[in-house]
Formats: structure tokens, C-alpha cells, sequence
């Protein structure tokens, strides 16, 4: 087994600022997240689709120029754009139409891929559509390493919360790690985290990291163990805190690759600490793109 292979979208992210000629920037949660995995030095896979189109194309490039290898499943769409405008940094977005169509079809090449890697990551998917969400379910299955989800649901682009977060709660069955941010707690569960990290215990997942925004970021797991790490503070002012939740989550993947997982509190400590210092330096570029500090 070896590399990570990730399940999600590759998009363009087409920026707004105030004042500024818009700026596009190869994106979507998969794409951020493989290039990520790959500026770490890991094999990256990216299980996504794109168009045939010029959007595909650069795409495409931009994934081969960085050492991603896509896994590109049959589409008759043109790529998604993802349109954001930026206020104090953070984003607000417009999906293209081809956006709410989205779905990855499991072909032999991707359960291929997904059969040897060390670890198979969702981030971002169409969780509200049952079959959709059984399909990948199937497909994270075959997985024999690490399995991680992160939801990381677009409000705009859910028909349905309820069914978002059933789908979730299908895939949250075969993972071992779940990733899930203050917004997305709010957004699926309408409460608190620690309330919901022991209703996913209770469904059998063994880790969560939780992810604060400025709060920095707590990880628990179902023996008990709390680990709760501040954001890393840099002279640098914030330009966009776009892919930082990615940025996170690369590194951490990278450091359970390298060093394996923590038996004690202090290793993940060490884990998040590292994890906090990638994203703050991923804050202070515009894009989405991983940031070594």
C-alpha cells in the first residue's frame, strides 16, 4: 500500500475581491486537499470528474504540473466553476449549474486505486443523494488503510440536510477518522461538538478531529483522549482562509503516514501543532493551495 487517494471535486475557484479584476484558481475540496497530500511528498491520487472543456484541460495540467495522478470518471458536464467573493478574507459562493449535478462514478480504475492506497480520503460529496452516498460507501470499503471523511457540506448545494446528513452517517460506518468543522457542526447537527462526537462514537467512529476556524482545532477519540491545539500565530496579516480546513487535514494525514498513530496525547499534540502551522501559512496566500510554513 502507499499514497493517499482522495474522493472529491476538482473545480475552478473564480475569486471576487472588491475592487479587483476577478482571479481564478484551480480548486474544489479534492483537488485542494490531493495537491496538498502531494506538497507534502506523498503519492496523491484524485478520484474527481472535470469536462472536456478548456477548464478540464487547465485542471488537468495544474494536477500533472504537482505530481497528482486523476482518476477522471465519465462526466457529460462542463467543468464546475465556483464563484466566491471575499469579505475580510473569508469566502461566500456561487455554484455553476453543473455544480448541483455532481456525482463520481466508482469505475475499475478508481477501486483500483482505492484497493492500494494507505489512505482513502472523501472530502466533499454528494452525501444527499442515497445512492450516491451507497456508492461510495462501497467504495471506501475496499480500502485497506486509512479511511477518512470530511463532509465539508456547501449549504447552496444540498437539496436536503436531513438526507446530507444521513449520507454522512452511511459513510461514518467505514471510516476511521472524521473531520468536521464548527460550521459543519452547526449545519448537520444544530448543536455543540462534543455532543456530537459522542453520537459518533456511539456509531462506531474512532477519531474526530474537530476544527475551530481562529479557535484552533481539538482532537478526541473514543477512549477518551481530548487534545485541544491554538491556531500558530504569524507576523503576516490573514489574506484567505480558503483550503486552511485542507491544509489541516493534508498535514495530519502526512504525519499518520510518516509517524503512525499516536499512542499517547503528546504525539498528537505534536500532530496538530505541525497541522496548525501548515494552515496558518496556507492563510496567508490567496487560494486555496497548501503553504509549507
Amino acid at each position: 500500500m502507499h499514497g493517499v487517494v482522495t474522493i472529491g471535486d476538482c473545480i475552478v475557484d473564480e475569486i471576487r475581491a472588491e475592487g479587483k479584476e476577478p482571479e481564478r484558481f484551480a480548486g474544489g475540496a479534492g483537488l485542494n486537499l490531493a495537491a496538498g497530500i502531494a506538497r507534502l511528498g506523498l503519492p496523491s491520487t484524485l478520484v474527481t470528474r472535470v469536462g472536456q472543456d478548456r477548464d478540464g484541460y487547465t485542471l488537468l495540467r495544474y494536477a500533472r504540473e504537482r505530481g497528482i495522478r486523476i482518476v477522471n470518471t465519465p462526466t457529460v458536464d462542463p467543468t464546475g466553476v465556483v464563484s466566491s467573493t471575499r469579505v475580510n478574507g473569508e469566502p461566500s459562493y456561487a455554484f455553476a449549474p453543473a455544480m448541483y449535478r455532481r456525482r463520481i462514478a466508482f469505475g475499475a480504475e478508481a477501486l483500483a486505486a482505492l484497493s492500494n492506497t494507505a489512505a482513502a480520503v472523501v472530502n466533499s460529496y454528494p452525501l444527499d443523494n442515497p445512492a450516491h452516498a451507497d456508492d461510495l460507501v462501497k467504495a471506501l470499503a475496499v480500502a485497506p488503510g486509512l479511511r477518512i471523511a470530511d463532509p465539508n457540506p456547501r449549504p447552496r448545494l444540498i437539496s436536503s440536510l436531513a438526507a446530507y446528513r444521513q449520507g454522512f452517517e452511511k459513510v461514518v460506518t467505514v471510516a476511521n477518522l472524521v473531520k468536521l468543522s464548527d460550521e459543519d457542526v452547526q449545519l448537520l447537527y444544530e448543536t455543540d461538538w462534543p455532543s456530537v462526537a459522542g453520537h459518533l462514537f456511539r456509531m462506531g467512529v474512532e477519531t474526530i478531529l474537530f476544527s475551530h476556524g481562529a479557535g484552533g482545532a481539538t482532537l478526541v477519540d473514543r477512549s477518551g483522549l481530548r487534545v485541544a491545539v491554538p491556531i500558530a500565530e504569524r507576523p503576516e496579516p490573514i489574506v484567505d482562509t480558503m483550503g486552511a480546513g485542507d491544509a489541516t487535514l493534508a498535514s495530519l494525514i502526512s504525519s499518520l503516514l510518516s509517524g503512525g498513530r499516536p499512542l499517547s496525547g503528546d504525539v498528537w499534540r505534536q500532530y496538530l501543532t505541525q497541522a496548525m502551522a501548515v494552515a496558518a501559512a496556507t492563510c496567508r496566500r490567496a487560494g486555496a493551495e497548501l503553504v509549507l510554513p
